[in-house]
């Protein structure tokens, strides 16, 4: 499975909060949650649930949310179609906009978006490229022929393995943020964009203690006790 990764950084300061997150055994309880960060990829991948880990170093904040291919885009294999394209620039364009699927209780920097999609989407292919096959093609049609079935089959060959190589693959976006006051109550609004996301696992860690619990699109509030 090939990822891409994109990350856009606000500030230098993104470079020093982000190394915070380094040093997570310095805070209490922290060591727990650097190992539940590091489960959401060894965790089962099941559709209709997502996962999210929020953990706090100080005035920083980082959340991790991960979310099966299934319900992002309705679909789990490598778009191929125009349609199918656009839904999944739409929805890498979707998770790099961190207000459109969360509210926080206080207001609050993004100073670091990082985003793993599943695949690599080729560009189309070029116009004089297509010509210089079509006049292959003109003086070459009978073995070209021949060429063109080995390639179709090879082809479908390479669509079906690659179809199952990529199930049950997922979105995984990490975003560091600043915040001047602790973080009381943090609603999910993502729901409204994946109609099939039944519930998404949460754990927390913060300066002052952890917990867990599941949110859904009837109940997309977390309270921290903190």
């Amino acid at each position: 499975m090939k990822t891409i990764s994109i990350t856009w950084k606000k500030s230098k300061k993104a470079l020093r909060a982000s190394s915070a997150f380094l040093k997570v055994g310095a805070f209490a309880g922290l060591n727990l949650a650097g190992m539940l960060i590091s489960a959401v990829h060894a965790a089962p991948h099941t559709h209709g649930e997502g996962k999210l880990q929020i953990l706090q170093a100080g005035s920083e904040w980082q959340f991790v949310l991960q979310l099966p291919v299934a319900d992002v885009l309705g679909f789990e294999y490598t778009p191929t179609t125009a349609d199918e394209k656009k839904r999944y620039q739409n929805m890498q364009e979707l998770f790099l906009r961190f207000d459109d699927i969360f509210t926080l209780s206080n207001t609050c920097e993004l100073l670091d978006t990082t985003l793993e999609s599943p695949w690599e989407i080729a560009e189309g292919h070029d116009e004089h490229d297509e010509h210089d096959e079509h006049d292959e093609h003109d003086e070459h049609d009978e073995h070209d022929e021949h060429d063109e079935h080995d390639e179709h089959d090879e082809h479908d060959s390479e669509h079906k393995s690659d179809t199952h190589h990529n199930t049950h693959s997922d979105f995984r976006v990490a975003y560091l943020l600043s915040c001047q006051k602790p973080l009381k109550r943090i609603e999910m609004t993502g729901f409204s964009h994946w109609p099939s996301l039944q519930h998404v696992e949460t754990i927390w860690v913060t300066n002052k203690g952890q917990g867990a619990m599941e949110i859904t699109p009837r109940k997309p509030t977390l309270s921290i006790n903190n």
